[in-house]
């Protein structure tokens, strides 16, 4: 492999090159995905993280493996090992049979959040060789409940499928049209057509003579800052509307960062700088997260909030969004200790009461008289 050293073939950069993927399982042990992703996306610079299973790993590679990425990474694992000098890979169907009874047993496990996002996360299987009893295996190691009861929706495209009709018609009964969706089509071409409609989706580049939008680093400090889970968009909008007819600078993500930027580093550095106001928006969708990119945000606030003096101006106003909230903060354990020095207000569905509304309007200026000019 090291003397042959291909270069990645044009259908993988196409795939690798649609960004909104963040997490590929791959089926073979090369290495040519993680390459193809690291030429299409980091101008050649290894910053994929390329991770694999195998049933003998050491105590190092284990304890990497487990570290969960960055909501921002991209990593690759390959699920039947990695080439190498040593038998760390799965060459042939009995390898493949010993990988996956290591795992159906519990010889060896896959890292707690791999295991986490496979289960919860929408599934397409591209290309796989899926043999008819791997394919079942696969499909329901990577659902929490029986195939004929969950509504998590896969994908599974290839050429290979037509050979085992046994697996087709297994998917069509017991898993539904609707969750299940085969097609038998040459992956390659329907990478293309995925890659296509993908570009076609993104906004337009921004037309000559026009101005792109200002990163919120180039913003004034008074900005303020609305933390959410992706479930409470709709209330982080109103919210949003409510701030601005008080006069409020708000950074809502969605309007603010444009394709190409950085976006977590420009998400952070604004929350560590800029912005003059964080509001965290809390709700039973924060609570039922284990993981996130919005308790990076929630962090990075806390920190920059010990740099300001006691009895100084207000950073953080935790706001609470459930219409049942019945005032007890402990309720929700997700929540920062710090934050629970800070007097929580109330929007339920993302509209402010007369108190927040009152006391946000003192925030706002509070800090515009402590700009500099």
């Amino acid at each position: 492999m090291g003397d042959v050293n291909p270069p990645a073939p044009p259908a993988l950069c196409q795939l690798a090159e649609i960004s909104d993927f963040h997490l590929f399982v791959s089926t073979t042990f090369d290495s040519l995905l993680t390459r193809a992703i690291n030429e299409t996306r980091f101008e050649g610079e290894p910053r994929a993280r390329d991770l694999w299973f195998s049933p003998n790993q050491s105590t190092a590679e284990l304890q990497e493996h487990a570290k969960p990425p960055r909501d921002d990474e991209t990593v690759v694992f390959r699920l039947f090992g990695k080439g190498s000098s040593t038998p760390s890979y799965a060459l042939h169907d009995e390898d493949v049979l010993e990988w996956l009874h290591t795992l159906l047993t519990d010889t060896a496990r896959l890292p707690e959040w791999l295991v986490y996002r496979l289960k919860e996360s929408p599934m397409l299987f591209l290309g796989c060789q899926l043999s008819d009893w791997v394919g079942r295996l696969l499909t329901r190691m990577t659902s929490r409940n029986r195939l004929s009861l969950t509504n998590k929706p896969f994908f599974i495209v290839g050429e290979s499928i037509a050979r085992y009709p046994g697996l087709t018609a297994f998917y069509r009964t017991f898993a539904g049209g609707a969750r299940v969706q085969v097609l038998e089509e040459d992956p390659v071409a329907f990478v293309g057509e995925l890659h296509a409609r993908w570009v076609k989706s993104r906004p337009a580049p921004v037309a000559a003579g026009r101005q792109p939008l200002t990163p919120a680093s180039e913003h004034r400090k008074g900005g303020i800052f609305i933390s959410y889970v992706r479930e409470d968009a709709d209330a982080a909008r109103r919210l949003c509307d409510a701030l601005t007819t008080i006069g409020g600078d708000v950074w809502l993500d969605e309007q603010r960062l444009q394709p190409g930027y950085l976006w977590e580093e420009e998400i952070l550095t604004s929350i560590r700088r800029d912005v003059g106001l964080f509001l965290p928006m809390i709700s039973k969708h924060t609570e039922e997260r284990d993981e996130g990119y919005v308790f990076k945000e929630w962090r990075e606030a806390v920190e920059r909030a010990k740099g300001i003096p006691p009895g100084g101006r207000r950073f953080i106003v935790p706001i609470v969004i459930d219409a049942e909230y019945d005032g007890n903060p402990a309720r929700y354990r997700q929540v920062p200790e710090a934050f629970g020095a800070s007097h929580w207000g109330r929007a339920p569905g993302g509209e402010p009461d007369g108190q927040l509304t009152s006391a946000l309007k003192d925030a706002i200026r509070d800090t515009r008289r402590k700009e500099p000019r």
